[in-house]
Formats: structure tokens, sequence, C-alpha cells
């Protein structure tokens, strides 16, 4: 797979420039849901799917392995991309692999910083205590970590790299995104608006990831070829 062209580059570079653009209706669409939306949701979830027995014991305690997959994600995509390079030279493939490398932490500090930022009570804390509803900026901690989703923000950015560099797995992307997406408000560990702004900051990251390893070796491979 040879390193993109400059008409694909400016492809990827159009691609990237509409996030300015969805910033003003993904906001909105985010704030009609904390207003109007996420309050109903997640206690129509907590009455009806954890009237359930089975769905609350098994839902209740979900250990969290998003440190452990985004640990993971870095190393093996780095000696991925150490190993594609050594074999193939920098090729579009092994792009993928160091943006991979680059997205997997920078998505977990960006989620890490917003939470702090925003503070904003998660889902299961405002069913216990709605009174705390709304957000407690920079005092973020284990209660008021709920804006945005960071499994949505991290998974987001790896699943728009695959998308951009593997358009044959799009519809895998799309679809374990959608699935992580109900899955994080049908158990009640997130509103729908949380859901929404993970999905626009995991975008946001992946295209700054991919704007600095694609001109850092794009120029590289340019460079090689005169």
């Amino acid at each position: 797979m040879p390193l993109d062209t400059a008409p694909s580059a400016r492809k990827h570079a159009h691609s990237n420039s509409a996030l300015p653009v969805a910033l003003a209706p993904v906001a909105l669409a985010a704030y009609y849901c904390i207003g109007h939306l996420d309050r109903d949701v997640a206690e129509f979830v907590r009455q009806h799917l954890y009237a359930s027995t089975w769905w609350r014991h098994t839902t209740g305690s979900l250990p969290d392995f998003l440190a452990i997959l985004v640990v993971s994600v870095t190393a093996v995509s780095y000696s991925l991309f150490r190993r594609r390079a050594y074999r193939h030279g920098i090729d579009g493939l092994a792009v993928m692999y160091k943006t991979l490398s680059v997205v997997a932490p920078a998505s977990y500090v960006a989620k890490t910083a917003l939470k702090y930022a925003f503070g904003r009570t998660n889902t299961r804390e405002w069913l216990r205590s709605p009174q705390e509803y709304g957000f407690h900026w920079f005092s973020g901690d284990v209660h008021h970590s709920g804006f945005p989703s960071g499994h949505m923000l991290v998974a987001t950015a790896l699943a728009a790299t695959v998308w951009r560099f593997r358009p044959r797995y799009r519809p895998a992307c799309l679809g374990l995104l959608a699935v992580l997406a109900m899955a994080m408000v049908a158990t009640d560990y997130h509103f729908v608006s949380d859901v929404i702004a993970g999905t626009y900051a995991g975008l946001v990251v992946e295209a700054w990831a991919c704007r600095v390893t694609r001109r850092k070796y794009y120029t590289l491979h340019k460079t090689v070829e005169r």
C-alpha cells in the first residue's frame, strides 16, 4: 500500500475541515439533550432495563479496561509500525499504525482533561442524588466524570483512524461504535449528551493526530523520492 498521493491528502484535509462546521450542530444537539432528553432516557433505562434482575447484576459493576486497552493499542501499533517500516518502508499501512500509536494515548489524555474541566455528574451518581445534576466546572472526580464519555472518545478516535486508512472496514467501525454508544446509555453509565460529545471529541483527536503524522511521513516520503 503506497503512501497517499497529494490528491488523496487533499481529500483527507477536506474531511478534517468539516469538523469545525459540525461543531455548532453537535453542540446544539448536546445542549438539547442536556436540557430535555438525558434525564428522561436515564429514568427509562432504570425503570425498564434495570427492572430485570439479570441486567442489573450483569451491568452493575462492569470492570473498566479502558486504560489497559489504550496501553495495549499504543504498544502493539507502534511495534507494527516499526516492523512495517523496516520491511516495506513508510507506506500507508505504516502510517496507519503510527497514527494509532499516537491516537490512543492522545485520546486518553483528552478524555481525562475534558472530564476534569466539565465536571459533570455521571448518570449513576445523578440517579442516587438527583440534586447533583449538572456541571461542576474544573472539579471533575470519580462522581463528576460523565462528560464526555471517555469510552466513546477513545473508541471513536481509534475507529476513525481505521476508517480513514482501511475503507473496507468502515461498516465494522460504524457498527462497533453504534453498539458501544447504545451500551453506554443502556447501562446508565452515560447520558445521551455524554456519548454525543465523546464521539465528536474522538473525531477531533483523530483528525489532529492524523494531520500531524501524515504531514511528517508524507514530507519524508517525498524527500526520499527526490
